[in-house]
């Protein structure tokens, strides 16, 4: 049967699927206008819910249809969905079959558009909301089960994923997006630092490593390359200007276009330009390893996979602390091999602080760091991961992934992951 208040409109639909969606998987708390302009209405990542009102209008609409179904339609439900003035969490009523769901039921009306203010309840029948006594009481599953009798009449559209998403909400939780959310976050700044790629350039010129504490200060170019018949201006342009890699490029691009992302706390630093101050208080996703981004080098004592440099070109490796059979303790770039196999890291670690985390994304090769990105975005490839390091609380714990792949031209047409690690390296 097809609902006639739903049967026509697909973004009523999309509405009512998302925030039932979110709160029956235990997400009510992050239901937003901001997050249903982005996931039901397919608004982009920079929509401003200030000046682009369509979720509160849709809001106005949803409440009076589905106080309208409930009226006629579904009036034998044993359950009734709501979702109250001031906000957009659905809640879901047990209703007995023999009772007058009027009195109930709010009396809704086209109000003007929601202000972010607190609002005034008025006559609102609150007791009818139910409060967390009544999971205790009917159980998640009974709720779940008795709701898809209701949605059933609603429209024929919303069945199929709303029952997939309560089946599996349990077993198999949102696990990308509980990622996310844990790297995006209200409560402190998101700094994306994508590789000076003109370090690379000097270090290999001068097969001289830089350190951080040099590349803080700034004293990294060894007045020696000028008796190497290296042009020293040339070098001070390397220097002073900002260069990075397509694929650090490519990669800021798709972060910015993450729904999880936080506008007002998301920020693109360049490597010369951050403050180690910014790193303590921060969330940080840094792209390259210490031969490109040395503010890697704060977090190598905790990994166990670690990026290594020589003073040759291109002659770098990676070093596996504490391997485990049959694991090599050392990884190298193959470029005499017709495969030219290189290596990345993706690690996932606590920050400087303690309170927040920090995201390597490391490659040998800039083909090895288009691999680690690749499988961070990739939300089919690293769910196995996540659910790996899903802890008992739902956070997710430190890991780190070292990835085999091929450099062609630059490109990584695939990798694969060699070895693995769960919980810090003291763990």
């Amino acid at each position: 049967m097809k609902s006639k208040s739903f049967v026509k409109s697909p973004f009523l639909t999309n509405f009512l699927l998302y925030v039932c969606d979110r709160e029956l998987r235990g997400f009510g708390a992050e239901i937003t206008e901001y997050q249903i302009g982005v996931r039901a209405f397919r608004r982009p990542a920079d929509y401003n819910p200030g000046t682009d009102n369509v979720v509160r209008n849709y809001a106005r609409l949803l409440r009076k249809r589905l106080e309208e179904y409930f009226l006629n339609e579904g009036r034998d439900e044993p359950i009734h969905i709501q979702i109250p003035l001031g906000g957009y969490v659905p809640v879901f009523l047990p209703f007995p079959a023999d009772a007058d769901p009027k009195p109930e039921l709010a009396e809704y009306t086209d109000a003007p558009p929601l202000s972010p203010q607190p609002v005034d309840t008025g006559n609102l029948q609150l007791q009818a909301v139910p409060q967390p006594t009544f999971w205790k009481s009917w159980g998640r599953a009974i709720a779940c089960s008795a709701l898809s009798m209701a949605v059933v009449l609603l429209a024929v559209t919303i069945i199929p994923s709303l029952v997939r998403a309560r089946t599996l909400a349990h077993a198999s939780p949102d696990l990308d997006h509980i990622f996310w959310t844990e790297v995006f976050r209200p409560d402190r700044d998101t700094l994306i630092v994508p590789a000076d790629s003109g370090l690379g350039i000097l270090e290999n010129l001068s097969h001289h490593s830089v350190h951080l504490e040099d590349y803080i200060t700034g004293t990294y170019l060894p007045q020696s390359m000028a008796q190497k018949n290296v042009d020293l201006r040339s070098l001070k342009d390397v220097r002073t200007q900002q260069y990075t890699s397509v694929v650090d490029i490519n990669v800021v691009v798709a972060l910015s276009h993450l729904p999880e992302r936080i506008p007002a706390r998301f920020a693109i630093h360049y490597a010369r330009d951050v403050r180690i101050d910014e790193l303590k208080h921060s969330n940080a996703i840094l792209l390259g390893s210490v031969h490109t981004n040395p503010w890697a080098e704060l977090f190598q004592n905790r990994q166990n996979f670690v990026l290594e440099y020589e003073t040759a070109t291109d002659d770098s490796y990676v070093t596996n602390r504490h391997p485990l059979p049959p694991e090599a303790r050392t990884y190298r770039n193959a470029w005499a091999e017709e495969s030219r196999r290189t290596y990345a890291v993706l690690a996932f670690e606590p920050g400087m602080d303690g309170q927040g985390h920090v995201i390597l994304i490391a490659g040998l090769t800039m083909a090895g760091t288009q691999a680690a990105a690749d499988l961070l975005l990739n939300k089919n490839r690293l769910e196995p991961i996540l659910r790996k390091a899903l802890k008992p609380d739902h956070t997710i714990a430190p890991f780190e992934v070292l990835l085999e792949t091929n450099s062609l031209g630059g490109d990584a047409p695939e990798s694969h992951i060699v070895a693995e690690r769960y919980g810090t390296i003291e763990d």
